[in-house]
């Protein structure tokens, strides 16, 4: 029997981190897949400058770290298959790890605290960017998910390889029962009607497998003369998520990011998932 990839869910101490295992179980749940509660730190290396005792003592309070966050979503989610994990590495790179076998990632975002800041900053960054799988990023302000508004946004440039940002979006709107908003903004004033009509029409041909493969899924389209951060910020204000691309670089690690995404995931008032894409 072939095990199901895990959603991994980074825990670092703060109210921000449990704010991602809130998203991270709702969607366990959904999707029927198991949890895996992840705390990476250096400091939790063998034979490092830490003592013996004081390294004890230091484990020992990670996992207590570790079996809190777990029974706190059992009592929301008690048919949870939830795994925790101390990983003697930092954070980020003990999350992207254990990407390599996860349906997700989820980060908290924009917070104090922690024990080591796995909060979006410089790890939250690295994991958005090197992830092999797609990253959940749940902002400090976003809803319980049972408050969540029932639209998701998919932002889209028109360029090759957004299919696995398309049907992650679709598939994720089927199991809220959810509308699609799909957007395009090309920063600029259109110059003619004809010009938005082409946009729209490149907009639904980008969407037409999906339209076939979840008929009932709604969807809206909407072109935006607005820039793409300025479109997809405002948007989040009535999201349940945003979902963008990021697009591998090829020889080099990790995932092109871009000043969008960037923004996106500072300011969006909703939770973002970042989706790798191919070019």
């Amino acid at each position: 029997m072939t095990m199901s990839a895990p959603i991994v869910v980074g825990i670092d101490g703060s109210a921000h981190a449990w704010r991602g295992l809130d998203w991270a179980a709702d969607r366990a749940v959904r999707h029927r897949l198991p949890l895996l509660l992840v705390h990476g730190s250096r400091a939790l290396v063998p034979d490092g400058p830490i003592p013996p005792d004081a390294l004890r003592r230091l484990v020992a309070e990670r996992e207590d770290l570790l079996a809190e966050a777990r029974q706190y979503a059992f009592k929301i989610h008690p048919d949870l298959d939830i795994e925790t994990r101390l990983v003697p590495e930092d954070p980020g790179r003990a999350l992207v790890g254990e990407s390599e076998h996860a349906d997700l990632v989820t980060v908290g975002s924009r917070g104090l605290g922690g024990f080591e800041g796995l909060l979006f900053g410089s790890v939250g960054l690295y994991v958005a960017a090197h992830a092999r799988c797609p990253v959940l990023v749940v902002s400090r302000q976003a809803p319980f998910p049972a408050d969540a508004p029932e639209e998701i946004v998919i932002g889209l440039e028109g360029s090759a390889g957004e299919d696995a940002v398309v049907e992650w979006a679709f598939a994720e709107a089927a199991t809220r029962d959810a509308r699609i908003l799909a957007l395009h903004a090309v920063g600029r004033e259109f110059g003619s009607p004809r010009r938005r009509v082409i946009e729209d029409m490149e907009l639904s041909q980008a969407l037409a497998g999906m339209r076939e493969r979840f008929p009932d899924v709604p969807v809206d389209h909407l072109v935006s003369d607005r820039t793409p951060a300025q479109a997809l910020v405002e948007a989040s204000e009535n999201a349940a998520l945003v979902v963008v691309g990021a697009r591998r670089r090829r020889g080099l690690a990790g995932m092109a990011l871009g000043r969008v995404n960037h923004a996106v995931l500072h300011h969006a008032h909703s939770p973002v998932v970042v989706v790798p894409t191919r070019d």
